[in-house]
């Protein structure tokens, strides 16, 4: 009797062991999926590792989009920040100079792979006086790009440059190629389009070859109307401008510093227009495209009393090795120009 009391409880202590561990067993598996619920398996979802492997594998599904550019700064400098960084837009196309190509010689530079050529190119205005273009022409001077005219910063009246007729009457007698710009101080589209307007009467007679420029600088001056202009403003204005002289016929080009580029103008929006970029440095900066450098201020040229602007145009190559040249205008020059006017006021047009 008492052996099957003994047998009778270690039965019973064998079911209660049996039933606390299947207890525990259930606490832990409840456990589990309590804290693992978010787990990426219970999403059916890849972990961090399995997404690595996945990727390395060439699993197409899951291979992370690839950026479509390498994140890179542009440095500047600026008198009270220092050293200024801005990342690079890329809806911008590049250039694709090497500036390894890029010799000096007699102050001046030149430029040629096996892409491009350079040319070698002034721009003029009232500033400079009356020019022997003959002696420009034997000095090496391809081009010129000669003021047509300007904006005033003050009054906003339109004024000629009252050397233009002679300079490109002498430009072209003396066999330059020649492009013009205007010095726009614009404020609204309908004042650029207006601006833009007047540069084509001016040259409908002339056999422009070369860029017409739009040229808006920021005048920092008490009374200035461009002192506050905003960036979108400025872009509009210049896109205004050039597809006026686009669909004439024309190239239209605009004129940028480094700081104006980047800083002022929305270059994304005015991908349609090339770039005339203006840096005094031993090799430009920006790594957007241009067609054309300006890269001092300081130039001699003979036929030119003081000093004056040196450019370098960009011209690209032919199967050939030639350059396919440039410019579509298709006017006819005449001896002494055109006689269209504006108002006129003596103020001149602020940086030059």
């Amino acid at each position: 009797m008492k052996n099957e009391k003994e047998a009778a409880r270690r039965n019973v202590l064998v079911v209660e062991a049996v039933l606390i561990a299947i207890l525990v067993m259930a606490l832990t598996v409840l456990l589990v999926l309590y804290f693992e619920k978010d787990a990426p398996e219970q999403r059916g979802e890849l972990s961090f590792e399995e997404m690595e492997t996945a990727v390395s594998d060439g699993d197409e599904s899951e291979t992370a989009p690839q950026p479509e550019y390498v994140y890179e700064r542009i440095h500047l400098e600026d008198s009270i920040l220092g050293d200024i960084s801005i990342p690079t837009m890329p809806d911008v196309r590049r250039h694709s100079y090497s500036w390894d190509n890029l010799t000096e010689e007699n102050g001046r530079y030149y430029y040629e792979s096996d892409t491009w050529q350079s040319r070698t190119g002034i721009d003029v205005s009232y500033f400079q006086g009356e020019i022997d273009w003959e002696q420009v022409k034997n000095d090496g001077i391809d081009f010129a790009i000669i003021r047509l005219g300007f904006r005033g910063y003050g009054t906003g009246n339109i004024v000629i440059d009252e050397q233009f007729i002679s300079n490109i009457n002498g430009a072209l007698n003396a066999g330059l190629e020649v492009g013009v710009y205007f010095f726009s101080q614009a404020v609204t589209q309908d004042e650029a389009v207006r601006e833009a307007e007047t540069v084509l009467s001016m040259i409908e007679n002339y056999q422009i070859t070369y860029p017409v420029v739009y040229d808006l600088e920021i005048i920092d001056d008490n009374g200035s109307r461009t002192r506050d202009l905003t960036s979108e403003t400025m872009t509009a204005n210049a896109a205004a401008f050039c597809s006026v002289i686009e669909d004439a016929g024309y190239d239209a080009v605009y004129y940028a510093t480094l700081r104006t580029a980047l800083l002022k103008y929305d270059m994304a929006q005015l991908t349609d227009y090339d770039l005339w970029y203006v840096q005094s440095e031993e090799e430009p900066a920006i790594p957007y495209d241009f067609i054309m450098w300006q890269y001092t201020s300081e130039g001699e040229v003979d036929g030119i009393e003081g000093n004056v602007s040196l450019n370098l145009y960009f011209e690209r190559k032919t199967a050939d090795g030639n350059t396919d040249g440039t410019g579509q205008g298709d006017g006819t020059e005449t001896e002494n120009g055109t006689e269209t006017v504006t108002e006129s006021e003596t103020e001149t047009s602020g940086e030059e």
